[in-house]
């Protein structure tokens, strides 16, 4: 048995003071159109135990992913542009938790079957390649969100996770998503989000074992 997916509200006892800090931080511009609709945080914003907490929730021992976005919040106002839409993350799982107040909320997070392919997300496991038609990963993204990341006739959505304040989804991100309607006009009322990425402990940060 595989679980993909876990969806824990009401998951910080304060997540006012989370969000607080989240309103504090510095969001760079980028200088060139980054590869997705809106800005990381300047720095990072470890939150002490969570690490463990999301180990235990998928039952797997897990560390930060080398190279990511971890432990950063992210704003997405409207009109943000980007130059992928559907993609997959480079992390065994990825953790969203929402801030974005109550009565700002709007949307969610997209998951899709790829057309072409008939397939919802990337292989988890190197036996699973042969039914893509694919023994080789590089080749396989080409085939999929490489090649029609931004070309809406070739994705179904199939499923969107709700966006919801302090609501926790931990998931495993190969499955085929994007991040949703980018919105707001400020981080007070903007698609506010605290991310982070993790690899299985056995494999280290890197993927590339330890």
């Amino acid at each position: 048995m595989i679980k993909s997916f876990y969806v824990i509200d009401d998951f910080l006892q304060d997540p006012h003071q989370l969000r607080k800090l989240a309103l504090a931080q510095e969001y760079p511009e980028y200088e060139e159109t980054p590869q997705f609709p809106g800005r990381n945080s300047k720095y990072r914003q470890v939150i002490n135990g969570l690490d463990k907490k999301i180990s235990d929730i998928v039952g797997e021992p897990l560390v930060p992913t080398d190279g990511t976005s971890y432990a950063k919040f992210r704003i997405a106002l409207e009109g943000d542009k980007g130059t992928s839409s559907v993609h997959i993350d480079n992390a065994h799982w990825t953790a969203i938790l929402y801030l974005t107040l109550p009565e700002h909320c709007q949307d969610g997070t997209h998951f899709f079957r790829h057309i072409p392919t008939d397939t919802d997300r990337a292989p988890y496991f190197r036996h699973e390649y042969e039914k893509y038609g694919s023994t080789d990963a590089q080749e396989l993204l080409d085939l999929t969100v490489n090649r029609d990341s931004n070309d809406p006739g070739k994705w179904e959505k199939i499923m969107t996770i709700p966006m919801r304040f302090n609501r926790m989804v931990v998931m495993r991100p190969q499955h085929w998503h994007d991040a949703g309607k980018s919105f707001g006009n400020s981080v007070e009322n903007g698609r506010l989000v605290y991310l982070s990425f993790f690899n299985h402990a056995s494999v280290g940060p890197s993927g590339t074992g330890q």
